[in-house]
């Protein structure tokens, strides 16, 4: 252990598949760098009990046989510099300045112990990587895909409960077919969210007709959307006995409430992922860290999951939109400070005596 070098990966404090991300992306790093991963999810995550508890071991195996008790040590040297031995538990507020935060600093840093708070996905890390690594010429996926079978294990119980569930609803009901559709907060996200899950119900059909589906396993933070599906395929349609909002509760969405046992708040995000990734079949939001998960979780042959993504024409129109807002509130602050500034633009100022 003296002549160990650690990576401390601490939580992004986003949505749980947002900081387990962030975790695949250190563990590349840390394969990288040679350093011994450490995972702490420490208070600012959605998804810890306590002060006391590192929230990532209430859900997954640990990484490796350290704790971050472990790496607290006076002779230890730490980067960025603002961690020293006495404050690497706690959060520095200031992170989203990203000062000492550059990818090429990290990686290059001789300190003893590296400190990660900021969120990088493996594309940028895959620059460095070398010709003797085992990711070397491999795409994002498969990367991802790789670090997901080496380093993420369940905790029992929770396994248990997925495979239950699993051999209760799906397992011998003929071909499935998984859906995650978001509604509640993922508005202020995805641009014409309505208009976008409108999508769905065509290419289920086509599933439903051409693949026989006999079960449809829903994946949704939403009521409405429980209601609408139930009314449209009736039995067809399981889903999990988890917490759900309105479909535009962007302020009250289940991820962002409390819960009397706040692990169950994770459990039901991992519980939806993993049954999802043991369905024939895959309908998700491309900009959603869980259906991204589904698709990490094992190989799909290529007919097998849909992905949505907004098209380049409709990307397009939604950037001119957003500019011509813009531009809209840029003129009326003009206007305003005309207004309040008149001896700026050649009139008087009448507010001095």
């Amino acid at each position: 252990m003296p002549n160990d070098k650690f990576l401390l990966i601490k939580s992004w404090g986003c949505g749980f598949w947002s900081d387990v991300d962030h975790v695949m992306g250190q563990l590349l790093v840390a394969e990288l760098t040679n350093r011994i991963p450490v995972i702490y999810w420490g208070t600012n995550s959605l998804y810890a009990e306590s002060f006391k508890t590192n929230a990532f071991d209430l859900y997954f195996e640990p990484v490796s046989n350290y704790s971050v008790y472990d790496i607290i040590k006076p002779q230890y040297t730490y980067f960025p510099p603002i961690w020293k031995h006495d404050n690497i538990l706690v959060e520095d507020l200031d992170k989203i300045t990203w000062i000492y935060r550059n990818l090429g600093e990290m990686i290059g840093s001789n300190a003893d112990v590296v400190v990660s708070d900021v969120h990088y996905f493996i594309r940028p890390i895959i620059n460095y990587i070398t010709k003797d690594h085992w990711a070397y010429g491999m795409t994002a996926q498969q990367i991802y895909r790789g670090l997901f079978d080496k380093y993420i294990k369940l905790k029992p119980d929770i396994e248990k409960e997925i495979q239950d569930f699993f051999d209760n609803n799906l397992r011998d009901f003929g071909p499935t077919l998984g859906v995650h559709i978001r509604g509640g907060d993922k508005i202020r996200e995805v641009e014409n969210l309505a208009k976008f899950n409108r999508k769905y119900h065509k290419a289920i059909e086509n599933y439903l007709s051409k693949y026989d589906i006999k079960k449809i396993l829903l994946l949704t933070d939403c009521e409405d959307i429980v209601n609408d599906f139930t009314e449209r395929y009736d039995s067809m349609v399981v889903y999990t006995d988890c917490r759900r909002g309105a479909i535009y509760a962007t302020d009250n969405a289940p991820h962002l409430q409390n819960y009397t046992q706040k692990r169950r708040k994770g459990i039901e995000i991992i519980k939806d992922t993993y049954l999802a990734s043991k369905c024939n079949f895959f309908i998700g939001n491309g900009y959603s860290n869980v259906s991204y998960t589904v698709k990490r979780l094992r190989d799909w042959p290529e007919d097998n999951i849909i992905l949505f993504f907004r098209d380049l024409k409709n990307e397009l129109k939604l950037a001119k939109k957003r500019a011509k807002a813009v531009k809209s509130k840029q003129k009326k602050e003009e206007k305003g400070h005309r207004v309040e500034y008149p001896e700026l633009y050649g009139g008087v100022n009448t507010y001095v005596n």
